[in-house]
């Protein structure tokens, strides 16, 4: 009986508190559902934050949310595609293709079950390339066909890059946690984890120039600089450990202007290039890069050899007139410009060296990088037609038929032949000489 009452005299004190307190008790439990919402909703966050070290990485470059660097893309996301480390395309999320119609028309099929960081399917509808004189039609959740207006056989290369879904929705290892601004350009990207991946997050911060990285890292704003072109004063600078990696898509190259009187002399432009002293990277001597599969290791070969460049230059135009060129350069190659210029001044060709901000129009020699794309085919840089990138000016009936030929054959063997023969042929005609490739360095915070 006691009990009962006590029961009873519980139940009539909660049931006048909650009259009395009816509005709070609402609020309150609607407040409570909401935080608890907010709570499973943020804890990911909170825990990638607090629970895990975050890689602190700075690089330099200035871009925007649609045109992230390549490193950064990779780790977001796929394209149908990927390259092998001979530039070949590989599968991705495509596990196959096909070309036909003389390679205008390729059909590709799609991996099944893969899904977008969101949790979607990928489908063929959602690939998104914007690729000009190429229209790409689903024809199914898995198959999608690509129409070219024009044959052209390195195609799959160009579906290597990451696709995205609005938001940097991607594929990869990692999602985007959030993108800071500044002017419109990226100031700072977060990457976590995507779901099953057992990795750490990173934040990449973005520098306009690589004094300021360095300067960051000084400062204790990053623990880890990448892809930066020189070490400067970092190479004594407190507890750090330097690797350099070998760039193997960029050729640092010396450019003659073919439209220049002097500088249309086949043999002017042999002299100078037997006239290039050695220089401590790793010699180039091809347009084509050394790790692809069209490589020709037997093309002409321009060691230092002054007598041989006093032998050629002897009975010159340039030889036998004022004798001075002007070598163009940018801050970056100033300490080659400045040997090279030596090396000549030294043959009795006066060279001076002018530091620029852009490429100019008249220039005589120029010492610049040019990025090698994964495939052999370099029509934009020396076919007659393609004076915007074609920066020497370089004109050749044969190296124009080699490179047409080049773009529409699709048996690799074949294809190989044709750049073998384009790269003799052009390095023998020497409207450039290609010199090295570049070293990149990363830079670690403490010893490795």
């Amino acid at each position: 009986m006691l009990a009962t009452r006590s029961v009873r005299l519980f139940f009539l004190v909660v049931i006048e508190l909650a009259r009395k307190y009816t509005r709070s008790l609402i609020l309150g439990f609607f407040a409570g559902l909401l935080l608890s919402v907010l709570f499973w909703r943020t804890y990911p966050l909170i825990a990638r934050s607090f629970f895990y070290n975050t890689q602190r990485i700075g690089m330099v470059g200035e871009f925007s949310p649609s045109t992230l660097p390549p490193t950064i893309q990779q780790l977001i996301s796929r394209g149908l595609t990927e390259l092998s480390p001979d530039g070949s395309p590989m599968a991705s999320l495509a596990e196959r293709w096909e070309a036909t119609n003389s390679g205008k028309t390729f059909t590709f099929t799609l991996k099944k079950d893969v899904t977008w960081h969101n949790g979607k399917t990928v489908t063929a509808h959602d690939v998104n390339y914007n690729i000009r004189g190429v229209t790409l039609v689903p024809t199914g959740d898995n198959t999608l066909i690509a129409h070219l207006q024009y044959p052209y056989s390195p195609f799959p290369t160009l579906l290597s890059k990451p696709i995205f879904l609005p938001g940097l929705n991607g594929i990869g290892p990692y999602s985007v946690g959030s993108i800071q601004l500044s002017g419109g350009s990226v100031k700072s990207v977060s990457l976590y984890p995507a779901k099953g991946e057992d990795a750490k997050p990173k934040q990449f911060t973005l520098y306009q120039t690589e004094a300021q990285a360095q300067l960051a890292f000084q400062l204790g704003e990053v623990d880890t600089l990448i892809e930066m072109s020189t070490v400067s004063g970092l190479a004594n600078w407190g507890n750090v450990t330097i690797t350099d990696t070998t760039k193997y898509d960029r050729i640092v190259t010396l450019f003659f202007n073919m439209r220049n009187p002097e500088l249309g002399d086949k043999a002017v432009r042999q002299g100078l290039a037997y006239g290039i002293p050695e220089l401590p990277y790793e010699k180039a001597g091809s347009p084509i890069s050394k790790t692809s599969w069209a490589y020709a290791k037997n093309v002409k070969n321009y060691s230092y050899n002054p007598a041989e460049a006093k032998k050629l230059l002897k009975e010159t135009r340039l030889a036998t007139g004022s004798g001075q060129l002007t070598l163009s350069t940018f801050p970056a190659y100033l300490d080659i410009a400045q040997k090279i210029a030596a090396s000549w001044t030294a043959l009795g060709l006066t060279t001076n060296v002018q530091v620029e901000s852009t490429v100019p129009q008249d220039y005589q020699v120029l010492l610049s990088a040019q990025d090698v794309p994964p495939d052999p085919d370099q029509y934009p840089f020396w076919h007659s037609t393609q004076m915007g990138t074609n920066v020497t000016g370089f004109v050749n009936v044969k190296i124009d038929k080699l490179l047409e030929d080049g773009r529409v054959e699709l048996n690799q063997d074949k294809r190989k032949l044709i750049y073998t023969d384009f790269q003799r042929r052009l390095v023998e005609e020497a409207p450039a000489i290609f010199l090295y490739y570049p070293k990149l360095y990363t830079i670690n915070r403490g010893k490795q």
